[in-house]
């Protein structure tokens, strides 16, 4: 085929739209505070909901001491890994933020029915 028997088309330039400035400062600051907010529910919540799974396996298997002390510290470490990967994860912060705070009610409430 021949380059110059092809009908020339004109090609639309893209059009940028630019935003105030002020516009896009906020939604960086927003988004800044959304990734800080997940980085410190990630380290504190994740602490928080590896510790409490410690603190109710060691109560559930108080039988065997020593046994029960490493699987649930074994465990916890695996909990907080995951809980911290998972809080970036969700696409929502309410679901990263319900999705830590609800099993670590549930995990203080089966630690308050085993008892001290």
């Amino acid at each position: 085929m021949n380059n110059s028997s092809a009908p020339e088309q004109l090609i639309a330039a893209p059009t940028l739209k630019i935003k105030p400035k002020s516009q896009t400062d906020s939604t960086l600051l927003k988004y800044r505070c959304m990734v800080f907010y997940r980085f410190v529910l990630a380290i504190f919540g994740g602490y928080l909901l590896s510790a409490l799974t410690a603190i109710v396996i060691a109560k559930a298997f108080i039988d065997s001491r020593a046994t029960a002390a490493i699987a649930a510290t074994l465990l916890a470490f695996c909990i907080h890994c995951a809980a911290f990967i998972w809080v970036f994860m969700v696409h929502k912060t309410i679901k990263a933020s319900l999705g830590i705070f609800i099993p670590c009610l549930v995990l203080w409430l089966t630690s308050q029915f085993l008892g001290a």
